[in-house]
Formats: C-alpha cells, structure tokens, sequence
C-alpha cells in the first residue's frame, strides 16, 4: 500500500521489462480474492508474510517452471524448424516433379513435328496431356499453404483451358462451365481424378463436336456429406449406342475405369443429350 506505487504496477513492469522472470508476492495484506487475480494477470505465487517458510518452496516452483517453460519452447522451436524443413523439401520434390513431367510433355510435343500420320500424333498428344496433367497438381501444390490438398476447381479451369490450346480450340466455339466451389482433394485422390478430367474432356474435344459444330463442357463436382459427386458433361453428338465403356479396348477409356476403381468410385456414362 505505498502512496504511488503497488504490486500490480510492479508484476506490469516486470511483464513488460523481463517476461521470463518469475514474480511471487510477498504481502501481509494480500486476500484470496486479489491473490488469485494477480495469478490470472501473471503472477507465478503468492505468499504471507506470516508464513514466510513458503517462500524458498514457491521461488523454486517457479523458478523449475519457468525452466520447464524455456525447454518447451526450445522443442517446439526445433520441431518448427524440422517441420519447416521438411515443408520446402517437400514443396522441392513436388516443383521437381514438375518439371520432369513438363520435359517429358516437352520431348513428346518435339517428336510429334515429325509425326505425319494423324493416329500416330493423336497418341503424342494424349500422352503429353497426361504428363501436363499430372504437371498442374504438381505445380499447385509446391505453389500451396497446404502440401497435402490442392483447390480442384482451380486445378478443373487451368486444365480445361490447357487441352483447349493442346487441341487448338477457340473458346469460342467450345465453351467452357466449371462449377467446383471449395473443393479440396489430397494427392492420392486429385491426380488420378485429374488424369480421368483429362480423358473425359479430350475425348468430347475430338469427338463431340465434329464438322467445327459449336459446344459446350460442364465440369461439376460437390460433395454431399462424405461422397463427392463429379460429373464432365457435353452437348455434342453423344457416344456412339454400340460402345461398351466397361470393357472399351481404346487406352483412354480403359484407363477411366482403372483410375475409378483405384479411387474407389462408381462409373456411370449417360448418352442422353451428349
């Protein structure tokens, strides 16, 4: 009770001047009620002055703790570190990863120029969409806060927008409807879902819309409480009534229902209006 001066003034001066120090009270005043606010506002102990034999007991305690406290925060510095560590060499592997597949689509572009027959190219080419397909997850997830999921409605417009260059297709005449809100997918779950994007979309752009007709792809997909639902639409000429999609001897169908089952999905092909 000093005219100017007490000891929650003190225990502030102390917080702000020398954090780590432990502050103990010492009072022949001090109640219950105050001496457990103190400790809310930061106070390590209280003791009496008429039990003064408490004092080395709670300057230990405190000191021990404040110990405990430093070799906590040392650990957990470390393992940030570590963690740190391991997110760039991750975000690494993946850049890498990239770039090894963009070289791959590269040399295959590269020996395409010296393709003339058109089944030949067509096989170039969808290969090297696999590889550029494969490249984009790669690309957004070392570009991501996340390492472990990627937004896959981004992910649908950058490779929606990319087969349509691959393909020299105007936007024009093949619109492009991507509905894909919030929509997170891990790596194990995105690159074979991409690589089925990836046939599905090239198969309506060489397919659909022959004769330079104008169309449209809708790209859906939502989630309704564990089970997502994806759906790539277009409004061309449809599939022809003989196919078997379930037993199809072309690669890029055989490959859609491989990809389905490594991802646990159920194929479902509807030739209703496209």
């Amino acid at each position: 009770s000093l005219p100017t001066f007490d000891g929650l003034s003190a225990l502030e001066i102390t917080k702000d001047k020398s954090p780590k120090t432990p502050f103990i009270f010492v009072s022949g005043k001090i109640g219950n009620e105050y001496a457990v606010e103190m400790l809310k506002k930061g106070a390590k102990d209280y003791v009496f002055k008429n039990n003064l034999i408490k004092l080395v007991p709670a300057i230990r305690r405190a000191l021990t703790e404040r110990d405990e406290l430093e070799e906590i925060i040392i650990s957990k510095n470390q393992l940030q570190k570590a963690l740190d560590e391991k997110e760039m060499l991750i975000k690494e592997i993946h850049h890498r990863v990239k770039n090894n597949l963009l070289i791959i689509s590269s040399l295959l572009e590269l020996q395409s120029y010296y393709i003339t027959d058109k089944a030949d190219l067509d096989f170039f080419r969808e290969s090297q969409t696999r590889a550029d397909s494969m490249a984009i997850i790669h690309e957004r997830l070392y570009q991501s806060t996340d390492l472990k999921k990627i937004d896959f409605g981004d992910y649908l417009f950058s490779l929606a927008n990319d087969l349509l260059d691959v393909y020299a297709i105007s936007p024009e005449r093949i619109k492009l409807e991507i509905d894909a809100v919030d929509i997170m997918l891990d790596i194990n779950t995105a690159i074979p879902l991409g690589l089925i994007t990836n046939e599905l979309i090239t198969n309506s752009l060489k397919y659909a819309f022959p004769d330079n007709k104008k169309g449209t792809i809708t790209l859906k997909i939502y989630k309704t409480d564990d089970i997502f639902t994806f759906t790539v639409k277009d409004n061309g000429i449809g599939l022809p009534k003989d196919l078997d999609y379930k037993n199809s001897d072309t690669l890029g169908l055989e490959l859609v229902n491989n990809l389905t089952e490594q991802i646990d999905g159920k194929l479902e092909f509807n030739t209703e209006n496209g």
